[in-house]
């Protein structure tokens, strides 16, 4: 394939997993393999098709395993964090919530998943600490 040919593939790969797909970032990596194959063979000169597509599936699985799932990861989180700062505040129960179990409280306005780490019930409308948080999950203890 002629290097302009490698370069609108991974042109195309890019903006399809850009604008089109949501293919958790395989074609990035996998578009770029194909950039950097074009530029190789326009630099170096034209191979023979067996080399081409033997330096683009070992740069496309290089990439793929050292570094798609650390820039997935930093890029799309897949869950979120409660800032630290809401540690000592204090949320309301909107249900009642046993020891050990989730259920829905309101901190600073908003409903949260809580999790009651206390030995005694938090009953609905009352008031519980936040001791920590762990992704989305506050961990309560009942206020007496």
């Amino acid at each position: 394939m002629p290097f302009w040919g490698w370069i609108v593939v991974g042109a195309v790969l890019l903006a399809a997993e850009l604008t089109l797909v949501d293919a958790q970032f395989y074609l990035v990596f996998v578009g770029v393999a194909a950039l950097v194959t074009g530029a190789g063979v326009w630099l170096a000169g034209p191979f023979a098709p067996a080399v081409d597509w033997a330096l683009f599936g070992g740069l496309c699985v290089v990439m793929l395993a050292a570094f798609r799932k650390r820039v997935y990861a930093r890029i799309r989180r897949v869950d979120g964090e409660v800032s630290q700062g809401t540690v000592g505040e204090l949320a309301i129960a909107r249900a009642t919530i046993a020891p050990g179990q989730h259920g829905r409280v309101e901190l600073r306005g908003t409903l949260w998943d809580g999790r009651n780490v206390g030995d005694a019930e938090i009953r609905e409308g009352e008031r519980a600490r936040v001791l920590a948080t762990h992704g989305l999950v506050l961990e309560l203890l009942r206020e007496d």
